[in-house]
């Protein structure tokens, strides 16, 4: 409880530095040891409330984008943007190998109700683990996959950041109104 005074009450960014990567950390990391130059701008490790919500927003969008490079964008994307890259990156693993196949399913789904096609039933689908395969699936579920992960990325987006934005505000107001409330 935060009413107990200041020094029981750990605040949220506390919590995002403590249990996010350093930048030490992925400064040694062998992938990114040729940019570690580039991870000392302050705003990649900034945690403010807004950064923090736009970070998480871009991340929970980029999440729902059907491409298998995701990695190799968020680094970009939070230099070039200024987003703390902790946040975007962890904000992004929600969609992971276990995740996926749900995640884009969803998205597929909501592609269809907006391209008005009919779901593709599995027995049309050549369901096989080559190239030749999944390109020919690809090719028969493109514009709905596309479309719904697009709706899906922008809806998340919007509600991660007004999520943490406004939890983030709240935490606040408690505080304010604690240490106020003391006499």
């Amino acid at each position: 409880n935060c009413g107990a005074g200041p020094q029981h009450c750990m605040s949220l960014r506390r919590r995002l530095e403590k249990r996010l990567p350093q930048r030490e950390a992925l400064s040694n990391s062998r992938w990114l040891r040729r940019f570690a130059h580039l991870l000392h701008e302050p705003t990649l490790w900034h945690f403010g409330r807004r950064s923090v919500a736009r970070s998480a927003g871009y991340g929970f969008a980029l999440a729902f984008f059907p491409i298998p490079i995701h990695m190799l964008l968020v680094f970009p994307l939070a230099w070039f943007r200024r987003l703390n890259l902790p946040v975007v990156v962890g904000a992004l693993w929600i969609t992971n190998p276990v995740t996926w196949v749900p995640f884009f399913y969803f998205a597929y789904r909501v592609g269809l109700l907006f391209t008005g096609e009919a779901a593709q039933p599995a027995e049309a689908l050549p369901l096989a683990a080559d190239w030749a395969s999944i390109q020919a699936v690809l090719d028969q579920i493109w514009l709905p996959l596309c479309l719904g992960s697009l709706i899906c990325g922008v809806v998340a987006g919007l509600l991660g950041y007004a999520v943490i934005d406004g939890l983030w505000r709240l935490s606040i107001m408690r505080r304010w109104r604690a240490r106020h409330a003391r006499p």
